[in-house]
């Protein structure tokens, strides 16, 4: 058996640990069949191959929470690129709890999501959801509760041209840099960029939401890690992006546009005037899990 976990797209601008949408590329890929003990291979993209990985962590989180002994033989294939912000270990997770699901028969939604959100907490050290949940629907998700998993959705379904540079900025280093409180002005502004981007969205207005992905929140301490950041964003703009703004916890960024063939090409190459190499995918937002 085989289940497609893709990519995504966490924060997603001003909606930092709420908004999430998931993205068509790149992807992950898991064949699974039951076995006398588990057993991981993996091709691709370097992540552990013995109880460390997130897919078995995960597998092994749904089958206790059903109460099932269980153990499965994979074989992923690791498409997603770990430490680059576009839900490496949540495309694993979900892969994984997927694989559990599908053996034992399990069709729970808030189950699955709960067993994946435990193989995030092994990889970056909270049982976040906002890889996850978007890599499952698809949908552009808010997540409005983790404790009990609450999601609302909005369906999507627009082209969007992600850039991957040649670095790595590790989730839990990401997140170490954020404040414990943000100013109140900041706070408003936040709810503000938030609410009004999810509208636009709900009406389809692009180019509102490529002017509404501003991040006041996290962005200004990221961007520590990330000096590059207001060149690339300078690039896409002048390439006619509606907006730019960075995928998770980066490096990866993404951007809205006409053209993105004609985005892509361009942030590729303010990275490359940087001396850093990157990958570029253009692909739709709005894909969910296969399984």
């Amino acid at each position: 058996m085989r289940v497609r976990v893709h990519a995504s797209i966490a924060n997603f601008g001003p909606g930092f640990d709420v908004f999430g949408v998931g993205v068509g590329a790149p992807y992950d890929e898991l064949t699974f069949r039951e076995s006398d003990e588990w057993e991981v291979r993996v091709n691709g993209f370097s992540v552990p191959s013995d109880g460390r990985n997130v897919a078995v962590v995960s597998a092994k989180a749904l089958a206790s929470l059903v109460g099932e002994e269980l153990a499965l033989k994979l074989e992923l294939r690791k498409g997603v690129p770990p430490a680059g912000g576009l839900g490496s270990s949540g495309a694993s997770s979900l892969a994984g709890a997927l694989a559990a699901a599908r053996t034992l028969g399990v069709e729970d939604e808030r189950l699955i999501l709960r067993a994946a959100m435990e193989g995030e907490r092994h990889a970056a050290g909270s049982a976040h959801a906002d890889n996850v949940v978007p890599a499952y629907y698809g949908d552009f998700t808010l997540i409005t509760s983790t404790a009990p998993l609450q999601v609302m959705r909005v369906p999507v379904d627009f082209d969007v041209v992600i850039v991957l540079p040649h670095l790595k900025i590790p989730t839990r280093k990401a997140r170490e840099v954020l404040p414990g409180s943000v100013p109140l002005d900041t706070a408003v502004r936040a709810i503000s960029l938030a609410s009004s981007l999810v509208l636009a969205l709900r009406e389809g207005d692009l180019p509102a939401v490529g002017r509404l992905l501003d991040d006041p929140v996290a962005l200004p301490y990221r961007k520590r890690l990330m000096p590059w950041y207001d060149r690339v964003r300078e690039a896409a703009l002048e390439a006619g992006a509606y907006g730019l703004s960075v995928s998770g916890s980066g490096p990866a960024v993404f951007a809205l546009g006409e053209d993105p063939e004609d985005i892509g090409e361009a942030v590729v190459g303010a990275f490359a005037e940087m001396g850093v190499a990157s990958d570029v995918y253009v692909t739709r937002a709005g894909v969910g899990a296969v399984w």
